[in-house]
């Protein structure tokens, strides 16, 4: 008797309790408990990635010393990886060696760091760029109110200038301007002369300023460093606003269970970061991961080799689905190149939301909105649903197929 083997997603999900609350959960629990009639779920909602993660990092897991498997004194992060990590992210970024800007290595994700970096800041209205990353996840629940620079997805050169300065303009209490130049969801990576409105803005209104480098190290070359034209505009003086960069590792090297990124900012602030709010809800950990890390990252031949490799089979597979898609939708689909998602419009007579649940249920293929949660009122204004580019060009034919059956594949 042949015993089937169990897939990740399966091993992820087998629990007595729900996993979690989003309604992808519920889809998805319902999908499998009808005996997945189309296959395996295939995930390509949130960027959920199980493979694929650097041949060279994996062997440096494996040297790991006995020593990293417990707690460390450094709040900075293993000092072998800060100062590796230092360097690679002023050669990628373009940052002047100089001392007005310091690193630490984040083993909790980029998401608590910026929550670690709002409890420092006034309370007052957090302005991004909209269609956006959950921020609202993280500032509404601290005091923060959200307001939004709106743009036509469709546009892939980002917002305009003017648009950046009124909307900042119908805000009273500025208090915090997130900047995420490498685009999520549209994958658009935006001129240097949208970061600098950005910048002017929460300057001029004395507002802190949020740089999120997620995608930054996905993004082929040459990609608008946020940090650069900051640095550049501080011109190695004092910030007269507080201001954070994050930039993750996880998705430029799919490891993004590990939590590890950089943390950057001014030497001083950064230092109360780490060793005075940081510890509040965490000591230094995951070192046997940090240690790999750094020994991977210091061979630069290799960590390029791997980046060049993952974009340019991204770039294939954009390819692929846009060739799959009618010309009509094809005009409207938004397709990077800054981050691993293609945008296409819902089919008409369906909502993002009703078509999400169909694709779910009827074809085990989890995707999402353009902005994915419910939490944010206008989440369906975009019209646009989001396919993650990750898996493997079978796995995305296999995706078409059964939205193809089921009606509901873009014709």
């Amino acid at each position: 008797m042949t015993t089937r083997s169990i897939s990740p997603l399966e091993r992820l999900v087998d629990d007595t309790v729900t996993p979690n609350r989003l309604r992808d959960m519920t889809w998805l629990a319902r999908y499998l408990d009808s005996g997945s009639s189309a296959g395996e779920p295939i995930m390509l909602s949130l960027g959920e990635s199980w493979g694929q993660t650097p041949t060279g990092l994996l062997a440096a897991l494996r040297e790991v010393p006995d020593w990293s498997h417990g707690y460390q004194l450094s709040m900075y992060g293993l000092p072998e990886l800060r100062q590796t990590l230092r360097d690679y992210v002023a050669d990628t970024q373009r940052l002047p060696r100089d001392q007005s800007w310091e690193l630490a290595v984040s083993w909790t994700g980029t998401r608590s760091a910026m929550r670690d970096f709002g409890a420092g800041l006034r309370r007052g209205t957090m302005l991004a760029v909209a269609p956006a990353w959950d921020y609202a996840g993280v500032f509404e629940p601290m005091g923060f109110s959200p307001a939004y620079v709106p743009f036509d997805p469709a546009d892939h050169a980002g917002p305009s200038v003017a648009a950046i300065e009124a909307a900042a303009a119908a805000v009273d209490d500025l208090a915090l301007v997130v900047i995420n130049a490498q685009h999520n969801p549209t994958g658009a990576n935006w001129a240097p002369s949208l970061v600098t409105a950005l910048i002017d803005v929460a300057i001029e209104r004395g507002a802190a300023i949020l740089i999120d480098d997620a995608y930054f190290g996905m993004c082929p070359q040459p990609a608008t460093s946020a940090l650069e034209i900051l640095l550049r505009r501080l011109g190695g003086r004092p910030s007269p606003v507080p201001w954070l960069g994050v930039r993750s590792l996880g998705k430029q090297f799919r490891c993004n269970g590990w939590g590890l990124g950089a943390v950057i900012a001014e030497p001083d602030p950064l230092d109360d970061l780490v060793n005075e709010v940081r510890p509040q809800h965490t000591f230094n950990y995951a070192i046997h991961l940090q240690w790999a890390l750094a020994r991977w990252l210091a061979d630069r031949a290799d960590v390029a080799a791997y980046l060049t490799d993952q974009q340019a089979a991204t770039t294939l597979k954009r390819s692929a689905v846009l060739s799959w898609l009618p010309p009509s939708v094809r005009r409207r689909t938004i397709a990077g190149p800054a981050a691993p998602y293609l945008l296409y419009p819902a089919p008409p007579g369906l909502t993002v939301e009703e078509y999400l649940r169909r694709a779910a249920v009827e074809c085990g293929v989890l995707l999402s909105d353009a902005w994915p949660l419910a939490r944010v009122a206008d989440a369906e204004s975009t019209g646009y649903v989001r396919l993650y580019l990750g898996p493997a060009l079978a796995t995305l034919e296999d995706a078409r197929d059964r939205l193809s059956a089921a009606g509901l594949w873009p014709a």
